[in-house]
């Protein structure tokens, strides 16, 4: 079925360096295995010392296992810190990646038929990992991205683990609890139209001493055109992960160990995802007046406001009645 890969092609993934976990049954079972002991951020914010050298090792480990699932066809769609995992307690490689979407996955490869994945339509995903065109989804302006939003998230974890801090926040400057998982709306409409416009920066008070390299890297990966984003296969090829990253350390252990909220950083992740799972098998079974409001209930549930409800939908309601001469179009000062 749709939610199934032939058992050679499961057998294959959990033997892939790189990858560990494919099913939802037994997910956290594969991926908290004896060897796999703690998520890589939980890793790096216990050590004392942490470098480029390492961090670039991560990104080639979790690209490998990138470009081995999208040549089968599958994307992840919620790659965050908590689903890297490090095999040893002693050092960040290897780390594997774990709950990857087998619903998104088509036929295997050969040599006759290229591989080709469909359009991915449910928006999974943690905020603040998302790539452009998944917020777009959720916020119901696209119907549709592709694998190469795994890439995006890539870019965000790097800047992560070179900075100890994420590229794209929200912020509404009160003391609202979203940093502690708590709900907050203006935070969370900031937060996409930052993802949305694409814009960070590399301060230089804690970018000055890393690499160009490495931030060549970020810079190809945080692109808010998924056509224009390096691919996995291209991410190996860097110059970056193929060994140029100096053994320079970083601030990121301190930085963690500082900020305790950032060691996970996405506290509603499993919430989110078990939501859109549910929300696509209801999808055909339900009206449209039940599904509105299992959307809005769930999403109360893992704190992120109904695309319907939010700050960018209203603006693009109001902008609609605005080329229609509709009514609605003078109240965009409320916005």
């Amino acid at each position: 079925g749709a939610h199934s890969l032939p058992i050679l092609q499961m057998r294959e993934l959990r033997n892939k360096p790189g990858t560990v976990g494919a099913g939802c049954s037994e997910r956290w079972k594969r991926c908290t295995s004896a060897r796999a002991t703690s998520s890589i951020l939980a890793h790096i914010q216990k050590r004392k010392h942490f470098n480029e050298r390492e961090a670039s090792r991560v990104v080639r480990d979790v690209a490998s296992a990138l470009n081995f699932l999208h040549t089968k066809g599958i994307a992840h769609r919620d790659l965050k810190p908590e689903n890297i995992l490090c095999e040893s307690p002693e050092k960040v490689s290897p780390v594997k990646i774990c709950d990857f979407d087998l619903g998104s996955g088509v036929k295997l490869n050969n040599a006759c038929t290229p591989i080709t994945t469909p359009e991915l339509t449910t928006p999974c995903g943690s905020a603040e990992y998302m790539a452009p065109e998944v917020v777009e989804v959720f916020t119901e302006e696209a119907t549709f991205y592709d694998k190469r939003c795994d890439l995006w998230s890539l870019g965000v974890i790097l800047y992560i683990m070179l900075s100890g801090y994420p590229p794209f926040v929200g912020n509404c400057g009160t003391d609202c609890g979203w940093d502690r998982g708590e709900v907050c709306r203006v935070c969370q409409n900031q937060l996409f139209e930052s993802i949305q416009e694409g814009k960070y920066e590399f301060p230089d008070k804690d970018w000055a001493h890393i690499s160009q390299e490495a931030k060549d890297l970020i810079s190809r990966l945080l692109v808010r055109d998924a056509k224009q984003r390096l691919s996995a296969a291209q991410v190996l090829l860097h110059p970056w992960v193929q060994g140029q990253a100096p053994e320079r350390g970083l601030p990121t252990p301190q930085v963690l160990q500082r900020n305790s909220s950032t060691k996970d950083l996405t506290l509603f992740a499993a919430e989110a995802i078990a939501l859109n799972r549910q929300l696509s098998q209801h999808e055909e079974q339900e009206q449209n007046e039940e599904q509105d409001s299992f959307l809005v209930a769930g999403l109360c549930a893992v704190k992120l406001s109904p695309p319907s409800k939010s700050r960018l939908a209203k603006r693009r309601a109001l902008a609609q009645a605005s080329r229609n001469g509709g009514p609605g179009a003078t109240d965009q000062a409320d916005l």
